[in-house]
């Protein structure tokens, strides 16, 4: 997948959770529940960014200087005789396999919390007489359990909700319990721990953006401020409820031994705000209205952010969309099976016999997608369920000279084509196009060096590290067909030294650009030819 992606998400995501950083810093001054809803919908927002990204134009940041035909060093008909130095011209395709780790590994906590707190409820034990009456009286609805495993009061389950307190709970003073339960019962009635599995999922999906984490404790932190605020609004006083505070918090170890998936009353972290906030409560400053501007700006954000598209020329698709778009419409596509691209042929020698067992490989360079099939004995192939995108078609067999397209694909795509395959050493015959959704119209052929004033932007083709080890050098002839939008959109290669210069010449022609061919005014599709040299220093 190309790194445009990742740098557009990190740019997308770090204005989105940066914008909602600062507007809670605006809103310190108002209602703490209102903090919290506002930190959750910063989430709730990543977790749609990719929604809006297909629905938004793209506002394009470039970075980087783009590459002329003036300072290229390949040229539309020939290749500077200067050797080309590169790496490895298809390098695994590594990052979504990073990703998909990176999340599995940030939402493990999750499970194990789960099991943890299942665990611990199991094995708790239900309050005395004494414990049980004030229980029933404070906290009805909720199932309230004593664990020895336990230091600190904790609010748990999804489905089912429970308090867990510790075994020192039978002793404790009726305010003690009274304080300790319209907090915990303010975190169940809220609903945090189901908020805080949904923020935890998000983040691990967004592990590699830092900022996430950053909210993803703001918003623990701003549920405690709000938990509390809804304890004193039952009518404790201040300076009771906040010593009740630090006596429970005397009782915690140094080490926070809460699972991921339980809220606990105390968290050194932040006890000390919490304490100042509750002996010094202020009025909310912000009316009504002004809140839901304030909420209204951070999805105003949302929004704009997913429309930032940044990279070099080459990466921006210039029919109007961005890399990122184009990958998240395909693998939407794709999950969802209404992708109906299919591309079937058949393979045939010279002779017109069918070719059995042909290896035939269709990928998106963009997206990292790939298939593959082999021919049967009738010489025929289907690859199906491919989203739209730009395609490399690949067909190779042992003691046949391989074949190489690259073209189009909408979502609705059926392409079906004839290929012959020439022996080694033979000249390699152009492939017929049986029928496809869309009918073309009639292109024009014109030389190359027509179509090279045109050209606007190059990607210069990489030197492959295996022909180079080889001392493999030549002419890759690829014959090309321009969009009316200057984008190629089918490749040829008609005659090459290697498989590997092929494949390397295909993938950097392919992400050239050209102004419109204009005929009579009006742009045409043009048929060109590329001629690309690869030549290695003595």
């Amino acid at each position: 997948m190309n790194w445009h992606f990742w740098l557009e998400l990190l740019v997308r995501s770090s204005v989105l959770l940066i914008a909602g950083e600062v507007l809670l810093r605006l809103s310190k001054r108002q209602r703490a529940s209102f903090r919290h809803g506002l930190a959750f919908s910063a989430f709730a927002l990543l977790a749609m960014l990719p929604v809006f990204s297909l629905a938004i134009p793209d506002i394009y940041i470039p970075l980087g200087r783009p590459t002329h035909a003036a300072t290229a060093l390949v040229t539309a008909q020939t290749i500077s005789s200067r050797p080309l130095h590169a790496t490895i011209a298809h390098p695994f395709n590594w990052l979504p396999w990073v990703w998909l780790a990176g999340a599995a590994f940030a939402a493990a906590p999750l499970i194990v919390g789960a099991i943890a707190a299942r665990r611990m409820a199991k094995r708790a034990a239900s309050p005395g007489p004494a414990l049980q009456t004030a229980v029933e009286k404070l906290a009805p609805e909720v199932e309230v359990l004593l664990s020895s495993e336990v230091e600190v009061p904790l609010a748990c389950g999804l489905l089912r909700r429970r308090i867990l307190l510790p075994a020192s709970a039978e002793h404790w003073t009726v305010m003690r319990l009274e304080a300790v339960l319209a907090h915990e019962l303010a975190h169940v009635r809220r609903r945090d721990v189901a908020a805080q599995v949904a923020a935890h999922m998000v983040a691990a999906l967004w592990w590699f953006q830092p900022l996430v984490w950053v909210m993803r404790q703001r918003l623990r932190v701003e549920s405690e401020f709000a938990c509390d605020a809804e304890a004193l609004r039952l009518g404790f006083r201040p300076s009771d409820y906040a010593m009740e505070l630090l006596a429970v918090a005397r009782a915690m170890g140094r080490e926070d031994k809460t699972p991921s998936l339980a809220i606990s009353m105390v968290r050194s972290c932040e006890l000390e705000d919490r304490v100042r906030a509750i002996l010094n409560p202020t009025a909310a400053l912000l009316g009504p209205l002004r809140a839901v501007a304030l909420a209204a700006v951070l999805g105003s954000l949302a929004v704009g952010a997913s429309a930032v598209s940044v990279g070099s020329q080459q990466s921006f698709d210039e029919r109007g969309g961005s890399i990122m778009k184009r990958t998240i419409l395909a693998a939407l596509l794709t999950s969802a099976g209404l992708s109906a691209a299919t591309v079937t042929g058949a393979v045939a020698d010279t002779s017109g016999a069918a070719l059995s067992d042909v290896n035939v490989v269709l990928s998106n360079p963009d997206t990292g997608a790939k298939q593959e099939a082999a021919t049967g004995a009738d010489g025929k192939f289907s690859l199906e369920g491919n989203g739209p995108g730009q395609y490399i078609l690949r067909l190779e067999k042992p003691g046949f000279v391989s074949i190489f397209r690259v073209f189009d694909m909408k979502a609705d795509t059926k392409t079906d084509r004839e290929f012959t395959m020439a022996p080694e050493g033979g000249e390699s015959v152009a492939d017929k196009v049986v029928n496809t959704t869309e009918q073309k119209q009639k292109v024009i052929r014109v030389g190359g060096e027509v179509e090279e004033s045109n050209l606007t932007t190059k990607v210069q083709p990489v030197y492959p590290a295996a022909a180079k080890a080889a001392r493999v050098q030549g002419s890759v002839h690829i014959e090309a067909t321009i969009s009316k939008d200057g984008v190629p959109i089918e490749l040829r290669v008609l005659s090459s030294p290697s498989d590997d210069l092929s494949q390397s010449a295909v993938e950097a022609v392919r992400q050239w650009r050209y102004r419109p061919t204009l005929l009579n005014g009006a742009p045409i599709e043009v048929v060109t030819e590329v001629l690309i040299n690869y030549t290695l220093s003595r």
